[in-house]
């Protein structure tokens, strides 16, 4: 199973424990394939670094999770160019999921959550997808 973990679920995997946790511990034991870009990479350290932001890790320490992240997933190249989202960062994930020939995206963002699938890919919530697998 390919899937595009949004920075959303990611960044409640890293820092909670619960349907997220349980998420990241499959694709490090292989059973999920972890789909991500350079573009969803860097929004990651972005706003691990934010200060209006509860983490406000260092840049090194943010280094760190990204490259953690960055070894347990397959980084695409996307040269898709998805105007669907008013968000453009919504944008970059779908344009991951369909470089990266991912079946699923797996987020809590409401927006993309409402589309409910793109060019086959199954839009869903941790939740949804757990309960599937």
């Amino acid at each position: 199973m390919r899937a595009v973990i949004d920075t959303n679920v990611l960044i409640s995997a890293i820092f909670w424990t619960g349907s997220p946790k349980r998420l990241l511990n499959r694709v490090r034991r292989g059973e999920v394939t972890f789909v991500t870009s350079r573009v969803l990479l860097d929004e990651l350290k972005e706003i691990l670094v934010r200060p209006d932001k509860p983490f406000k890790l260092s840049e090194e320490e943010a280094d760190r999770v990204v490259k953690a992240m960055q070894n347990v997933a397959e980084v695409v190249e996307t040269q898709s160019q998805v105007r669907v989202c008013r968000d453009e960062k919504d944008n970059k994930v779908l344009e991951c999921a369909v470089d990266g020939r991912a079946e699923w995206i797996i987020t809590g963002d409401a927006h993309l959550l409402e589309l409910q699938s793109f060019k086959n890919v199954r839009i869903v919530t941790v939740a949804e997808f757990l309960r599937k697998f």
